[in-house]
């Protein structure tokens, strides 16, 4: 009788043939995928590194006449490591140009005033160019740098504070931004900015207005951080004169000013550098850093000053010779005479 199944597979063996080859297949599908997984990571991923986005809050979704509002300029660093930032905040809204830019609380516009610009809750401690409005008060350019660097989604850069006082729409938008890694060779990273539309809406009969500015700056009684006092001196600014720098940060309403008290001369303001008056003449000065609250905090610098045109090899050669003339005054004493 002839064994029949040496010819024929049985329909089991033939499903569990099929079978293998399936995961087989599936096996090298899962290898491809995971092979062009690691490509695109690797190789074209870095392609599509987010650009750090600059935009523009507040705290409020509804805007009244006769509120006073607090707008953050803040920045998503999108994971990355930066460390400077510098650019212009538009301000679209209707207003008198005939005031002038200082003091802020005295300007009138159409629709809003500019009350103040600070830099409370800011992460950027470093102002190569603190925020300053335009003389019209269209603008407000800066330049601040954060020497750690910082990596954040909503870091603040600084504040706007606004006092609404006609409806209508006020357009706030960041413009021509520059933002720099934390990478050592000052690499300029993308940018993307994104601006801020309010509708300024009539004020209700029976409603308090708003005032962020108040709030602040009533609950501030902490004053500004300690700070140092540097003398400078430089061919190429202030006509060579010796000056003064000093800098220092408040962490709730922000520095207001300075005010630079040398010797018995009336006090001034100052934004950051000071010159002397009294450039060859020892003098005290005093340097008192303010915040919006008028929290104070003092600063003392001794001012000596040194010869101009100082040779220093003449100052060797003179040692020199001193310590010469002691060498054979000590000889002397102790009985040797010099040698001939």
């Amino acid at each position: 009788m002839k064994n029949y199944n040496s010819k024929f597979k049985s329909p089991a063996c033939t499903e569990t043939s099929a079978g293998k080859q399936n995961e087989r297949v599936l096996r090298f599908l899962h290898s491809a995928l995971s092979f062009c997984i690691l490509i695109f990571t690797f190789y074209i991923s870095p392609l599509f590194v987010f650009a750090s986005d600059v935009y523009i809050d507040t705290g409020h979704s509804d805007f009244f006449v006769g509120d006073t509002i607090m707008f953050s300029v803040r920045i998503d660093s999108e994971n990355k490591n930066i460390n400077a930032v510098e650019g212009t905040v538009l301000l679209d809204y209707p207003t008198d140009t005939n005031i002038p830019r200082v003091p802020l609380d005295q300007q009138r516009g159409t629709l809003g005033i500019l009350v103040d610009i600070n830099t409370s809750g800011s992460k950027f401690s470093l102002w190569p160019g603190k925020p300053l409005p335009s003389v019209d008060n269209t603008s407000i350019s800066f330049a601040g740098g954060s020497p750690g660097g910082l990596n954040s989604k909503d870091a603040i850069i600084f504040n706007i504070v606004l006092k609404l006082q006609e409806v209508g729409q006020i357009t706030l938008t960041p413009n021509n931004f520059s933002v720099y890694l934390n990478d050592g060779k000052g690499t300029k990273d993308e940018v993307s900015v994104k601006n801020l539309v309010i509708d300024v809406l009539s004020k209700k009969s029976d409603s308090q207005s708003v005032d962020d500015w108040n709030n602040l700056t009533s609950n501030d009684k902490t004053p500004p951080e300690p700070f140092e006092i540097y003398l400078g001196q430089e061919g190429s600014v202030f006509d060579g004169k010796k000056f003064l720098s000093f800098s220092t940060t408040d962490k709730q309403s922000g520095i207001a000013y300075y005010e630079v008290i040398e010797g018995d001369l009336p006090p001034v303001r100052s934004i950051d550098t000071y010159i002397l008056q009294e450039q060859n003449k020892s003098v005290k000065v005093t340097i008192i850093a303010y915040d919006s609250a008028l929290n104070a905090r003092e600063s003392i610098y001794m001012y000596s000053p040194t010869p101009d045109n100082v040779s220093y090899p003449i100052i060797i050669i003179i040692v020199f010779v001193l310590l010469i003339l002691v060498f054979v005054i000590y000889k002397r004493r102790r009985g040797f005479p010099p040698n001939e």
